[in-house]
């Protein structure tokens, strides 16, 4: 009997040693709504989502985990797609472990979505990077140390939580939300009718027209927060704590106290408020 059981060990032991090639291989297309709304849930993919006239939504996802050495695996991974009243349900389940004691472990994961237009996409995410183009509906993401990209999205909902993640817009209009650690944001060629940003230690830069009426408001402790203004105008109110200020273009300063500054952008009745402990604080405009 002694010598079965330590001939199983030892087949255990070469298998592990010359390792092995596990995937999960999805290539699949679903119904789902002109305007429906996309829900995903993943962690550590890299993540491509792409807008068109299709009328179907395209699910592929292709993992690869190569492991070679001596290591102890316990990879449980599925996912589950679910059609429900023209949305779409992507939901990743993973659990177990991995522990190498001798060699490497790889895991190779992509998630690409093709979908029509007008959907809206709801993330939660861990790690990993997304990439949003053309994609019309609203646009919110739930990300931990994660990065996104967004190009050509002509939404009018972005919400955006974050801890150590970036987000790069390329465009953006409608209602800005974002709330972020050490998180650096920069946003090109908007046109905002609100904005509410409460950020700690990351940098924003944000270039967007305003509008009349319009509510604005951004939170910063360290870092920078520039904001430049393409069209439109209003008034600025910055209170700070050991904040650098600089205005650049058509700004009157209204009022300068020592923790307190306002000052007018013609053209306008916006309201912007800004809030900054060590943050430096740039505005200008065109």
């Amino acid at each position: 009997m002694k010598n079965v059981v330590f001939a199983a060990a030892m087949l255990f032991f070469v298998a592990s040693v010359f390792g092995q090639d596990e995937g999960f291989h999805l290539d699949k297309e679903y119904h789902i709504s002109s305007k429906g709304k996309i829900d995903l849930r993943s962690s550590d993919a890299r993540v491509f989502i792409t807008g068109s006239n299709r009328s179907t939504a395209r699910v592929k996802i292709d993992r690869k985990i190569t492991s070679k050495g001596w290591s102890l695996d316990e990879d449980r991974f599925s996912v589950e797609v679910e059609e429900v009243d023209g949305n779409l349900t992507i939901l990743e389940r993973q659990s177990g472990s991995h522990v190498s004691v001798l060699g490497y472990y790889r895991e190779e994961y992509r998630i690409e979505l093709e979908v029509p237009r007008g959907v809206s996409l709801s993330v939660i995410g861990d790690d990993g990077d997304y990439y949003i183009k053309d994609v019309d509906g609203s646009v919110a993401l739930n990300l931990d140390d994660a990065d996104a990209e967004l190009a050509g999205c002509t939404g009018s909902s972005f919400d955006f939580r974050l801890d150590d993640g970036d987000i790069r817009m390329d465009s953006g209009r409608g209602n800005l939300t974002i709330k972020g650690d050490d998180a650096d944001v920069e946003i090109h060629h908007a046109n905002f009718s609100s904005i509410d940003v409460r950020i700690d230690d990351g940098d924003l830069i944000i270039e967007t027209e305003l509008t009349d009426e319009g509510q604005y408001f951004v939170e910063s402790q360290d870092g920078t927060i520039s904001l430049n203004i393409t069209g439109g105008g209003g008034e600025f109110e910055i209170h700070h704590d050991d904040a650098r200020i600089i205005t650049e273009g058509n700004f009157t300063i209204v009022h300068k106290g020592e923790r307190e500054m306002r000052v007018a952008l013609p053209n306008g009745s916006a309201r912007f408020s800004i809030r900054a402990d060590d943050a430096s604080v740039k505005l200008a405009a065109r």
